[in-house]
């Protein structure tokens, strides 16, 4: 009966695990890359709007400034500041782009990964006992290191 069990497992059931693996293992990836990107998002937004807002204030120093080339020296900061705030915008950008891309290429690799685990190496049917055993880690990590 035991024996049954486990070749019904083998046959039939494995197929369904295999699906929820990957299927959760997708979901795990599609989390991540979207934190990875709302952290990216967050941090650089967050460097754009400091940099525009010290190209403001030292702006409004500008102004205030009776000496020519004191003011002179406070536009040039601003327009350091505001070319910080650019390039924080188009990494943003180039960054985003990229993890797009390369999220794409990992979650097909992970999905044809998946797709090539036979329930061999992961379980073994002990014929002696019939039980359902476990691969060891160290056989498991052995086979796929050679694919």
């Amino acid at each position: 009966m035991k024996k049954k069990v486990i070749e019904w497992f083998l046959k039939l059931g494995w197929p369904v695990v295999k699906f929820v693996i990957i299927n959760f293992g997708q979901e795990i990836l599609n989390f991540a890359f979207k934190s990875l990107k709302a952290k990216a998002r967050n941090r650089s937004s967050a460097k754009m709007e400091e940099a525009l807002k010290n190209a403001r204030n030292v702006e409004e120093a500008a102004e205030s400034a009776d000496d020519s080339k004191e003011k002179m020296q406070y536009y040039e900061l601003a327009k350091a500041y505001k070319e910080e705030a650019e390039y924080q915008r188009r990494f943003l950008s180039d960054f985003l782009e990229e993890v797009e891309i390369s999220s794409k290429e990992i979650m097909k690799t992970v999905q044809q990964k998946s797709l090539e685990v036979k329930v061999e190496d992961l379980f073994v049917l002990d014929q002696k006992e019939g039980k359902l055993k476990a691969v060891e880690n160290q056989k498991l990590l052995e086979q796929n290191s050679n694919n």
